[in-house]
């Protein structure tokens, strides 16, 4: 067994530290969710819809708790602590009145024969989450899962073990039976002893590319579905528009959400050469006025990167950019001191063969590519190996609707930040990933669709 340790990245303090499972501990969780499933599947829609209403008020109810241990233990900053949770609260809520509506039988009449679709439920769910939203990570797969009539069990990031075991205690707060939830505190050479197990019919993860094809090719060994979610290098396109310091100070707020550490950001900016040289203007200044400070503090607007490890590889990633040649337009170096803080940075003149072109930088650092024209930018946001999320800002809609249209990608948004809808469907294509997670989508993703024939 080894240690997970609970560190503050604003301060570097150790909180809490936790022991991970034996292989006997392992062993009787799944064996619990597993017993746990024979009757929870039989649960009616109409108790479950009180039961994730339940959940919902336990995260209301404690927000302030919540917000404050996902500051503490992640960094996230404590305003936007306190808007993720109220989302993932609202989530509980859209699935609790959607669900029986969603996965009712349907009766059909095909061919001249009669049946109906029946959506079962498939068993124990092994879910894989990042730390970079502690709760609304999990709870946006856990909660359609099981209110599906699975039950989860789920691997949490290492260095989140507090908000892990929280989310398991917020579903027995709720008065959910034992085993519909269950945290799971083991290390990642545990996943294969877990993924091949006779009850463990599905996987689910989020996390990075290298993460993906790990667990996915352990899942496809033992002949288990998975949805993957593995996030990447989105792309931001400006288009013929009349307001560039507008969109250049929409861009690099986009960039910094989350401090950067958000697998759907929008991280390559590809803008015409029209509007280049004021777009670099105008996100520098942007930029330079953003606040880093103590996530608690309502002016902070960048926080300090998760881990040391974390705040090392931005830094590698940067220097790695600028030895190819691009251009440095802010900052670019670690903030000494307590924490693991890095500085608002901005990579200009960066072209596909350089590192922050080809790879996700997970940090507040924009990476700026200079293009022809629309038709060009169309093909640099489609020249990558991922596609999750993008966005196109402008001012002719027309044109702004047929850019969307032609990039390859999961979702695209116009004229807004890319984030996620409880009620839409949410994953990405190529490298990014395959399954979707939030809406119908999401909520059938772990279900079979039976077909009855009279």
């Amino acid at each position: 067994m080894t240690t997970l340790k609970s560190i503050n990245p604003h301060s570097g303090e150790t909180m809490k530290t936790y022991e991970t499972f034996s292989d006997e501990v392992i062993e009787s969780k799944i064996q619990i969710a597993h017993d746990t499933q024979k009757t929870w599947k039989n649960v009616s829609f109409k108790e479950k819809q009180k039961l994730y209403h339940n959940l919902a008020g336990e995260i209301e109810n404690n927000l302030e708790e919540l917000a404050a241990l996902q500051t503490l233990e992640m960094g996230m900053i404590h305003s936007a602590s306190k808007a993720g949770l109220k989302s993932t609260a609202h989530l509980a809520r859209w699935f609790a009145d959607s669900a029986a509506s969603l996965l009712q039988d349907e009766a059909f009449e095909r061919d001249g024969e009669e049946g109906k679709f029946v959506y079962d439920p498939l068993g124990v769910i092994f879910g894989i989450a990042p730390w970079n939203f502690p709760f609304n990570q999990v709870l946006r797969a856990a909660i359609p899962n099981t209110i599906a009539g699975n039950t989860t069990v789920y691997k949490h990031a290492s260095n989140v073990p507090q908000c892990a075991a929280r989310i398991e205690q917020l579903f027995l707060d709720a008065w959910f039976p034992e085993g519909v939830y269950t945290n799971m505190f083991v290390d990642s050479d545990k996943s294969e002893m877990i993924i091949s197990h006779t009850y463990v019919a599905w996987v689910n993860l989020t996390w990075s590319e290298w993460a993906g094809k790990s667990v996915g090719s352990l899942a496809g060994k033992y002949l288990k579905p998975s949805v993957l979610e593995l996030g990447w290098n989105d792309a931001f396109i400006v288009a013929s528009n009349t307001r560039i310091k507008e969109i250049a100070e929409a861009a690099m707020k986009a960039r910094i959400a989350n401090n950067g550490e958000k697998c759907n950001s929008s991280k390559r900016f590809v803008v015409p050469e029209a509007y280049y040289d004021d777009f670099v203007k105008y996100a520098k200044e942007a930029m330079e006025n953003f606040k880093v400070w103590d996530p608690m503090l309502a002016e902070t607007d960048l926080w300090p990167l998760a881990r040391p490890d974390l705040r090392d590889e931005v830094h590698t990633q940067v220097e790695k950019t600028l030895k190819q040649w691009a251009r440095l337009i802010t900052w670019g170096n670690k903030i000494q001191g307590d924490g693991n803080y890095y500085e608002a940075t901005i990579l200009a003149d960066v072209t596909p063969e350089m590192t922050s072109y080809k790879e996700e930088v997970f940090g507040p650092v924009a990476t700026i590519i200079k293009v022809k024209d629309i038709e060009e930018a169309i093909q640099v946001a489609n020249n990558s190996d991922y596609g999750l999320c993008g966005c196109v800002y402008g001012d002719n809609q027309e044109e702004l609707r047929d850019i969307a249209t032609r990039v390859h990608t999961g979702m695209m948004f116009i004229n807004k930040p890319a984030g996620s809808r409880a009620s839409l469907p949410f994953g990405g294509v190529k490298h990014s990933g395959y399954g979707k997670e939030n809406g119908p989508d999401g909520l059938r993703a772990f279900v079979n669709k039976k077909v009855v024939l009279y």
